[in-house]
C-alpha cells in the first residue's frame, strides 16, 4: 500500500500583547505544512475601522527580492517559528515587506540564534486589497527539517507604525512581556 504525504494546515487569529499599544487591526496568519513541498505562510491585515492604517500603503508590491540581514524585528516583520518536537531545538523565521529575511537556528530557548547555513531566501508576495494587505511567504525547508516532521509552529508579527511604534501580534501571549520564543505559545500538532 502505498504512503501518502503528510499536510497540515492551520488559520489563527494573532493578538496584540498589549492592545492599548496596538493599531486597530485584525490580524490573521495561516500556515500550510507539507511533507513535500514548501512551508506555506499567509499573513492577512484589515483594519476594524474604515481608516487605511498608516504605513500599509508604502510598503512594496509584487514580489520583492530582498537580502538576508539581522535585526528585522526591529521593524514591520512576519515571522513563524519551528518548534522540532520532542528538543529544545527550533528555528526562527523573519521576513520584512521588503523581501529582506533571515532564518535563525536555536538550540534552546533563546540560545544559539545562529543564521541557518542550509536555508535558502523564501518567495514573499505582497497584495493590497481594498483597505487590506495579504502576505503569502514561502519556504523550502528541506535543507535543515526533517521531512516527516510535523513541526511545533509560532506564527507572529511585529507591525511599525508611521510614528515608530512597535506593536508585537502572536497566537497567544503566555508571560509578562511579549516573548515569541515561548513555546508554551506555539501550536503542537
Amino acid at each position: 500500500m502505498a504512503r501518502y504525504s503528510t499536510k497540515v494546515s492551520q488559520g489563527c487569529r494573532l493578538s496584540p500583547f498589549d492592545p492599548g499599544n496596538a493599531p486597530p487591526l485584525l490580524i490573521s496568519a495561516e500556515m500550510v505544512w507539507q511533507e513535500a513541498g514548501p512551508l506555506m505562510l499567509s499573513f492577512g491585515l484589515v483594519p476594524q475601522r474604515q481608516a487605511q492604517i498608516d504605513g500599509l500603503e508604502r510598503w512594496t508590491m509584487g514580489s520583492p527580492r530582498g537580502a538576508r540581514k539581522d535585526q528585522l524585528w526591529q521593524h514591520t516583520c512576519f515571522e513563524a517559528f519551528l518548534g522540532l518536537p520532542g528538543s529544545d531545538a527550533y528555528w526562527e523565521l523573519n521576513v520584512s515587506p521588503d523581501g529582506d529575511w533571515n532564518l535563525y537556528r536555536f538550540n534552546g530557548y533563546r540560545s544559539g540564534g545562529e543564521p541557518e547555513p542550509s536555508a535558502c531566501a523564501p518567495t514573499l508576495v505582497l497584495k493590497q486589497q481594498t483597505q487590506a494587505l495579504r502576505c503569502r511567504i514561502e519556504l523550502d525547508c528541506s535543507g535543515f527539517w526533517p521531512a516527516s516532521v510535523v513541526p511545533e509552529i509560532g506564527l507572529t508579527m511585529v507591525l511599525e507604525e508611521a510614528d515608530g511604534n512597535l506593536s508585537y501580534w502572536a497566537l497567544s501571549h503566555p508571560g509578562d512581556q511579549a516573548d515569541f520564543h515561548d513555546r508554551r505559545s506555539f501550536l503542537v500538532p
